[in-house]
């Protein structure tokens, strides 16, 4: 399917659609009651934003660069989460249905919080009486263990000025792969057939208690408290055999584990102050992982071979940061920011095989950080909101194990943002924004693939990056049969990190470590758009249409060849296709959907790897919103047998050189049936 039509079809539909009127009217500033979402009959808040027309889910994560400036396009009661680790499918899923009394979706730019654009959509809730929702899944696939400890429960409620939300979720995860892998010689011939049996399990819990408290005195305090394990576990079994001389017969067996737990403790208080607000908030996240890798290669009439690497990271965050806002005589709205952060990593590893002794290495990475900014949003007229930013932080990156001194950086941020209310039926958007982005500090260690025998040599000398990144997004608002946004954007990078070699010892030409590190720059841009169609008006009373969409393409220098390329595993393109029906005056639901993506490969010195989706990931679903007083889905997945098959290309010395190796791999899951039983209370 052809990624380029979809998303013309997208914009030439949010553009020239026909404003036909559906049964459910949503008035001009789109405030979303609960008797529009009746007949949907959701359990959470998250059930009930997936069904407001045009509106996408975005932000949140732990990939953040401090607390910063608001990325998510939710609100609660009008203020921002303060919660780093939960995204925004979290954190609506423990807010029960029933409780929320009202959704509006409001332009960024018209807000007082700095750093929303586009559609934000603002949760009004009301806490009472003791209230929740729960959820049980059990999931059984083809050739993999049923998974029969999946499920949520979260409850909510208010005593006098204190409310609360705590919520337990237990996710798993049983999923295997067969299929096969050929090995071919530089000149094409196959000198060895491989059968491959992947799996990968896992287990993660996790609970959250989120506490407001808000006395009559236009002061507001949150507490959150989140928790969290994790074990996993992926390996791959093959048996080889050869076709050629060259080619190896045996058997393989690789094991990879992770045992990890994680917590965060955050809060802020919000009071009056002089004559507007201060807000003050703090964090601290700390995260410890142990991960265990094996390789065994059985060689016929040969000693076994066997390897190993193991790694222990202890990563925290501590972060506070200030919030003073005021209005202005002409009412503008006015903020200054202060925001402090520290960072660090500490990372031990080992490695050793049949043929290396025992090998130790420590890292400890530390990162101090300051910055301030001060943020304007002001209604230039009725129809014309703006929003700027100006600030700079200050950092200091050190690898405290190393012997070269710390380095200091001082870098501009900010931002202006505009909105223009075209019409009562479409909305224009522009944004131009200077960033820093968050450094991934397990780029300083050194790891190991045992499988695939590749190793990537940790840089001390890694600096974050910086972007310039633009955009301009046309909204065509809900009220119509037809609705969603179209936006093209681009992205100049600096410091871009990608894979290079690093030539330690110029005087030793075998030296061929490589890892991540900087290169100078590289360019980003694309078409984004998303779009729902209500299909009353064409016979399908109660159906709805999603169609989501992404075409990019990027440009950097590659280190080895010197030409221009895509920027290393950059998603080409993506879509999803959903279609779905509430059958009306009945508690029958279905949908169906469909999601692909391309990416581009993926570049080592001497070796490149390009992996493909050869068939869309599909579901299907079937639901009853009233069996015994409960809600029962039924999901059929991978009825059209989705396969990923990946090239990697082996070359003699590096990617200059000629093509000794090839190898490819298709692999296959199974087909798989859930069972969701949910319900509030």
């Amino acid at each position: 399917m052809c990624v380029a039509k979809i998303l013309s079809t997208i914009l030439i539909l949010v553009f020239v659609a026909s404003d036909v009127s559906v049964a459910q009217d949503v008035n001009e500033t789109q405030s979303y009651s609960p008797d529009y979402f009746a007949q949907f009959q959701p359990i959470t808040a998250r059930d009930m934003l997936s069904r407001i027309p045009g509106f996408t889910l975005q932000g949140g994560g732990n990939n953040d660069r401090g607390f910063g400036q608001a990325n998510l396009n939710i609100l609660i009661n009008g203020r921002r989460p303060s919660s780093k680790s939960s995204n925004a499918n979290d954190i609506l899923g423990r807010i029960t249905a029933n409780t929320v009394e009202r959704i509006e979706i409001v332009d960024g730019a018209s807000l007082d919080i700095p750093g929303l654009s586009g559609q934000v959509a603002n949760i009004i809730t009301s806490t009472g009486k003791l209230s929740g929702n729960w959820e049980y899944v059990a999931r059984f696939e083809q050739g993999t263990e049923p998974q029969l400890g999946e499920g949520n429960i979260s409850v909510s409620g208010s005593n006098g000025n204190l409310e609360y939300v705590a919520s337990l979720d237990l996710q798993q995860r049983r999923v295997t792969e067969v299929g096969e892998e050929q090995f071919f010689d530089g000149a094409g011939q196959l000198i060895e057939d491989r059968t491959e049996d992947r799996f990968s399990d896992g287990e993660r819990p996790r609970i959250d208690l989120n506490l407001t408290y808000t006395p009559d005195n236009d002061r507001v305090a949150n507490l959150n408290l989140a928790g969290e394990l994790a074990n996993s576990r992926r390996g791959n079994r093959e048996t080889f055999a050869a076709i050629t001389t060259a080619g190896t017969n045996g058997s393989s067996l690789s094991d990879n584990g992770e045992d990890e737990y994680n917590y965060e403790i955050g809060g802020d208080y919000s009071f009056p102050f002089a004559k507007g607000n201060l807000k003050l908030i703090g964090l601290h996240r700390f995260e410890n992982s142990d991960f265990s890798n094996t390789f065994q290669f059985f060689e016929d009439g040969q000693t076994p071979f066997i390897s190993r690497f193991d790694r222990l990271d202890e990563e925290g965050e501590f972060i506070a940061r200030a919030e003073y806002s005021w209005k202005s005589a002409r009412e503008q709205d006015w903020q200054l920011s202060w925001e402090g952060a520290f960072n660090f990593l500490d990372s031990s590893t080992e490695f050793a095989d049949n043929e290396t002794a025992l090998t130790l290495d420590n890292v400890r990475v530390e990162e101090q950080r300051t910055e301030a900014n001060i943020t304007t949003s002001w209604a230039l007229s009725e129809k014309v909101n703006l929003q700027t930013s100006l600030g700079a932080e200050y950092s200091q990156l050190e690898v405290t194990t190393g012997t070269d001194p710390a380095r200091k950086f001082f870098r501009p941020k900010g931002f202006v943002s505009a909105s223009y209310d075209y019409s009562d039926k479409h909305i224009f958007r522009a944004r131009i924004e200077r960033d820093v982005g968050q450094l991934n500090f397990g780029t300083f260690v050194s790891s190991v693939d045992l499988t695939e025998d590749i190793t990537n040599t940790g840089n001390a000398q890694i600096v974050p990056t910086q972007f310039w990144n633009g955009e301009i997004e046309v909204e065509r608002k809900g009220g119509g049969a037809l609705s969603g946004t179209a936006k093209i954007f681009a992205r100049l990078i600096e410091d871009p990190i990608d894979q290079i070699p690093f030539l330690n010892d110029p005087n030793d030409p075998d030296d061929d470590s490589e890892g991540p590190g900087n290169l100078d720059s590289a360019f980003l841009y694309g078409i984004e758009g998303n779009m729902t169609w209500l299909l009353d008006n064409i016979g399908l009373k109660g159906g709805e249409l999603e169609l989501e969409g992404l075409l990019q393409d990027s440009r950097i220098e590659d280190p080895v060849t010197l030409i221009t390329r895509d920027i290393n595993d950059t998603v080409r393109w993506r879509y999803n296709i959903e279609l779905r029906q509430d059958i009306p005056n009945s508690d029958w639901a279905w949908d169906v959907r469909f999601q692909q993506f391309k990416q581009d490969p993926f570049f080592r010195l001497d070796q490149s790897f390009e992996a493909t989706l050869r068939e869309p990931i599909t579901s299907a679903r079937i639901s009853h919103k009233n069996v015994f007083g409960l809600r029962l889905d039924v999901i059929y997945q991978n009825f059209l047998n989705n396969r990923i098959q990946q090239e990697r290309l082996i070359f003699d010395g590096n990617r200059n050189g000629p093509l000794i190796q090839r190898e490819f791999f298709s692999r296959q899951r199974g087909h798989r049936v859930s069972f969701s039983i949910s319900d509030t209370f």
